[in-house]
């Protein structure tokens, strides 16, 4: 069975639509018939805004403690790429979900860093009905509007949708004003440095 590596969603559009659906990389056993998804590292290329999120199946505390890991698998990966495409910006993600939320929210054209910072804050404020070691908050393009970013909180131990947050798109401009990526302001890169960024990851370490 042939598995995905890498594609360009410019040139490939099928498989974004593969992965949206969680069909990307499902092989079925020949023996029992089984359906099953094989994660494996795989790079997301978008030549069109210049971008690219590397998914690398792990931890955050295998992403925190092997750093090295990503970049040698974005040069490996990178090498099917065609010669001319530059540097992307690029992204690490650690499991297929942040992977989807990642290509919404860039298509979306918001920063990630301010999105993982209003997390923070619904984290922070909420600890005991948004709880990190049980709950993530995911952003939810569907749903999200000119006046309001749209967040579920999901349940990691039934994966189910348990509730909706609303933060203002007036208060996310404000954010994004205050911590403007052009004058690399120290507060939000040190808090989220990456590769990996991830608020909840923050009250988990």
């Amino acid at each position: 069975m042939e598995l995905v590596e890498a594609f360009d969603v410019a040139l490939e559009p099928e498989l974004r639509a593969a992965l949206l659906r969680n069909e990307l990389n499902q092989v079925t056993c020949p023996g029992c018939g089984a359906r099953f998804r094989v994660d494996k590292p795989l790079l997301y290329r978008d030549s069109t805004r210049n971008l690219a999120i590397l998914w690398m199946p792990g931890s955050d505390a295998e992403a925190e403690d092997h750093p090295d890991r990503f970049e040698e698998a974005f040069q490996r990966l990178a090498e099917v790429l065609p010669d001319d495409a530059g540097a992307p910006d690029l992204h690490l993600v650690l499991d297929r979900v942040e992977l989807v939320e990642r290509v919404f929210l860039l298509e979306a054209d918001l920063d990630e860093r301010v999105i993982e910072y209003v997390k923070y804050l619904v984290y922070a404020k909420n600890r005991e009905q948004v709880d990190p070691k049980a709950k993530r908050l995911l952003f939810n393009a569907q749903d999200s509007t000119d006046e309001k970013l749209v967040f579920v909180v999901q349940d990691l131990a039934s994966k189910n949708l348990e509730a909706v947050v609303e933060y203002s798109r007036e208060a996310y401009a404000a954010l994004l004003e205050m911590f403007d990526r052009d004058s690399q302001t120290p507060n939000l890169i040190e808090l989220f440095p990456g590769p990996h960024i991830s608020a909840r990851a923050l009250f988990l370490g």
